[in-house]
């Protein structure tokens, strides 16, 4: 299952942005503060549009804890209630959407008439639809009444995943179990032997502790291997748990010199194929692009679209590129820094 589309309206510091023609690898760079971040946040919402506890989640990736029913303000444009934000999407021949509104009330329901400007909300009501699916949706959240309410009839189907990459290393050893209990282990350890061609197998010790074999008398701790290989395991082993569904990347490159870049993209392209894996990754280096420029130099990959936001005082642009028009040196006119 794969978007096509996704439109954002009143979203975070969002006015307006449309993108469409989505490949199977789509880097979404720009300036810093441009919305690349919110591009992510948009589509794992309506990702998981029934689940209300995402617009909390999605808060917490930034370290915004809410302590409040007025701190979702955060999700609206300006801080202000009204406009609503909307998001929509295309994925393969359907479409969903939905709708993030401001609860007013008390807690006994009653309406709230006030003259002031600063007006005190007790919760959010997200409406959501999808045009497989008959009917529009409704849940809510509340943290003053300590309510989540979860609508009937819907189930996602959907499977999306956010992974951010400042908890890239966080409970590792569990995904490489899963992969090892799934029998699906040989797939990762063939990616990684394009990175070393001694691994011959991976194995989970005490405390955590993964060991490769790379020929030597003794299994050695991968992080010894050091940590550019560690991030990669993780980000092959997160697309692998992602089977046939999306997986969201925001910043890429933390964590990685530039001089393996091009060798964590030919692990994720090899790897999203395997596993009919789309998935959307931000970056603001022009490093990280140029590698990717050179991957399919030497691959001619065509399942990757570059998308550059670019934002003025009321309004966002988006500007697409194809992989060829990557290849051919177009990266210095990104304007990612």
């Amino acid at each position: 299952m794969n978007y096509r589309s996704l439109k954002i309206t009143n979203f975070r510091a969002i006015n307006s942005l449309e993108a469409d023609d989505f490949k199977r690898v789509n880097l979404i760079t720009g300036k810093n503060n441009c919305g690349k971040t919110t591009f992510l946040e948009a589509l794992f919402l309506i990702s998981g549009m029934s689940n209300p506890q995402l617009p909390i989640v999605i808060n917490n990736f930034r370290d915004l804890i809410l302590n409040g029913d007025d701190n979702f303000s955060f999700l609206f444009n300006k801080l202000n209630f009204s406009p609503i934000p909307e998001i929509s999407a295309g994925i393969n021949s359907h479409t969903r959407s939905i709708k993030i509104k401001p609860r007013f009330g008390t807690e006994s329901g009653k309406s709230i008439i006030t003259t002031s400007k600063e007006v005190s909300i007790n919760g959010l009501i997200i409406e959501f639809s999808d045009s497989n699916v008959k009917g529009t949706f409704k849940n809510e959240i509340s943290l003053r009444e300590s309510k989540v309410s979860d609508p009937s009839g819907y189930k996602e189907t959907l499977v999306c995943v956010f992974y951010n990459t400042q908890f890239a290393l966080v409970q590792l050893d569990r995904k490489i179990e899963l992969l090892l209990v799934n029998k699906q282990l040989g797939n990762i350890i063939t990616v990684l032997q394009e990175i070393d061609n001694r691994i011959s197998d991976l194995r989970l010790g005490a405390n955590g502790m993964i060991y490769a074999d790379v020929g030597y008398d003794k299994l050695i701790p991968i992080n010894i291997m050091g940590d550019g290989i560690r991030r990669i395991l993780s980000i092959i082993a997160n697309i692998s748990g992602c089977r046939n569904g999306i997986l969201l990347i925001d910043e890429i490159e933390n964590g990685f010199h530039y001089s393996s870049l091009e060798i964590l993209w030919r692990a994720i392209l090899k790897t999203a194929e395997l596993y009919n894996v789309q998935l959307f990754i931000t970056t603001h280096s022009q490093e990280c692009i140029a590698a990717l420029s050179s991957v399919y130099k030497n691959n001619q990959d065509d399942t990757i679209r570059l998308y550059r936001i670019e934002k003025s005082e009321n309004s966002h642009r988006v500007f697409k590129y194809s992989a060829e028009m990557i290849a051919t040196g177009m990266e210095s006119n990104y304007e990612v820094r």
